[in-house]
């Protein structure tokens, strides 16, 4: 996927939109497993406290197929305020970003 370097993007600081600039993240750490309730259920299926429900193990699926291309994560960096937003754009295999002229 093609993504020109400069986008005409909406400024929630500034109120208008502006050209601004595009550069690729990393993603960022799933926060599955970190909240109160997933620490809780994984405690209670190690066998702390009243088991339960919780006894059993999870089951896991040996057929999911894992994911071809993941989700890219975009921000979008504002020249008048510095402000940076984050653009999630769809899945892509290869992210490219070109210099429009």
């Amino acid at each position: 996927m093609k993504i020109p370097d400069k986008v005409n993007a909406y400024c929630r600081k500034c109120k208008t939109h502006r050209l601004m600039g595009v550069k690729q993240e990393k993603g960022g750490r799933r926060s599955g497993g970190l909240n109160w309730s997933h620490r809780r259920m994984k405690a209670r299926r190690r066998g702390h406290g009243n088991l339960g429900r919780y006894s059993k193990k999870p089951v896991t699926q040996t057929k999911m197929a894992s994911k071809s291309s993941k989700k890219i994560d975009l921000r979008l960096t504002c020249p008048e305020c510095g402000k940076v937003a984050v653009a999630n754009k769809p899945r892509a295999k290869r992210v490219e970003i070109t210099r429009v002229l």
